[in-house]
């Protein structure tokens, strides 16, 4: 006997062919490739229009293959950097510094000659060899009383001074050997200059004797014996 067929019956095979169907993979669709069309050559040189009447035989190389070599090295020169010209340098011009050279000054000391006065060297000589020791007041003094005796004409004097200065005897303690002093010979200047201008004199003229006394003093006379009517004076 046939199998009872019903509409389930029938619809269960149609289920499972569509199932089966499902779980069949599916191929991927085969990919087509697509030619890619041939690159032109990048440069493309014409031939010059008079050059076509030299003929077929003529072949002119103006294919890039054979100047590209040269085109290569023309571009990287230009790409190179050009070289830096240096800007000259240029110096500021310093004013030169003019260094003088300064020699160490020689003052040449000579000795300056100075002339010495006979009359004042005289007077200092005998006032230091006769008052050694004394004031220079006591000083001062005997050498006006020298001075006296070269302007006196009365009493047996009246020379010149030197002559009445180097007079043998006259003169207590006087050695015309011994030196004088600078201070000494500048006092006997300025007596000469006050008896030259006839300044007052600090001892009167009738002056022409002294004694030098034991305590440093010395008394001056216008006698040479004391009597009532002389005039003394004693200076320390």
């Amino acid at each position: 006997m046939d199998p009872i067929v019903n509409e389930e019956s029938r619809n269960e095979p149609m289920e499972q062919v569509e199932q089966a169907r499902e779980e069949i993979p599916k191929r991927p669709a085969p990919v087509v490739r697509r030619r890619k069309p041939a690159k032109k050559s990048a440069i493309q040189i014409r031939v010059p229009e008079f050059l076509k009447h030299l003929g077929d035989d003529v072949k002119w190389y103006y294919d890039i293959r054979l100047w590209s070599p040269l085109l290569l090295i023309l571009f990287i020169l230009a790409l190179l950097p050009g070289k830096k010209t240096d800007k000259p340098v240029t110096l500021e011009t310093v004013p030169a510094v003019t260094v003088a050279e300064t020699q160490p000054v020689v003052v040449e000391t000579q000795a300056v000659e100075t002339t010495v006065n006979p009359e004042a060297a005289a007077l200092a000589r005998l006032a230091d060899s006769v008052g050694a020791g004394r004031s220079d007041n006591a000083k001062i003094a005997i050498m006006w009383v020298a001075v006296n005796r070269s302007d006196d004409r009365a009493n047996g004097y009246g020379q010149d001074l030197l002559t009445e200065i180097n007079r043998a005897n006259q003169w207590q303690g006087y050695d015309p050997n011994l030196p004088y002093t600078q201070g000494t010979y500048e006092m006997a200047l300025e007596v000469l200059d006050t008896r030259t201008r006839g300044r007052l004199r600090p001892i009167d003229s009738d002056m022409l004797w002294l004694v030098l006394n034991d305590d440093g003093s010395v008394t001056l006379r216008n006698k040479f014996n004391v009597n009532a009517n002389a005039n003394v004076r004693t200076i320390k």
